[in-house]
């Protein structure tokens, strides 16, 4: 079975090693599943099928659907939707082995980043900087950021120059984190701060005109 290995992301005729059927209970089709070695790094791979066969061609089954390990590409689905779709655009450039065009759009990324906070100078330079004077981002947050975007013009003007898988990989992750920070932790951990401050106000005690 040809599968692409999400560790060493080649794609492989990988050796199977075991599978289990789960057959149909009239409210769906069976589903396959089928344990893999990779050929390339040995390491395992699940994957799931769905009989889409008939009655006159019998069992057949749909092209298979990684399991495990889980894809480490995911879109946060608290940023705006342009954002989103430049992620997206920088997953799909990574899937297809397109490094260089993934770091371009990952850089595009923290471009729409910036606006969507009302942050918008003439280069993306100055909008991190401003986002960290404005403290939407920590220093740490900066340094991260700012790196990416060194490596996005790097994949955007050296036409002698291309990223690597593993520079790529690590582009992707730190974007990703960013995105996460910016639209779901931040938040979150302010709520929670703002929890625990209520919890720990003192309760009014009634007074005696207030009992009557």
């Amino acid at each position: 079975m040809i599968v692409e290995c999400l560790t060493c992301r080649c794609h492989v005729e990988a050796t199977q090693r075991g599978g289990f059927e789960r057959l149909s209970d009239g409210s769906g089709p069976s589903t396959l599943y089928t344990l893999l070695a990779c050929t390339q790094c040995g390491h395992p791979i699940l994957v799931r099928q769905s009989n889409i066969g008939n009655m006159v061609e019998g069992d057949k089954w749909d092209t298979p659907y990684p399991l495990f390990p889980p894809s480490d590409l995911r879109v946060n689905p608290n940023a705006p939707p342009e954002i989103q779709a430049a992620f997206e655009e920088a997953c799909a450039c990574y899937r297809a082995r397109a490094y260089t065009a993934s770091a371009i759009m990952c850089r595009k990324t923290l471009e729409g980043l910036c606006e969507a906070h009302g942050v918008k100078q003439n280069a993306l330079a100055a909008s991190l900087k401003k986002m960290r004077e404005k403290n939407m981002i920590d220093e740490r947050l900066f340094e991260w950021s700012d790196t990416l975007r060194v490596a996005g013009n790097e994949a955007a003007h050296g036409v002698g120059r291309s990223i690597s898988q593993p520079d790529a990989k690590d582009i992707l992750e730190f974007t990703n984190a960013i995105l996460d920070y910016l639209f779901s932790f931040r938040d979150r951990f302010e709520d929670f701060k703002k929890r625990r401050s209520e919890k720990r106000k003192p309760s009014k005690v009634p007074t005696e005109n207030s009992a009557h």
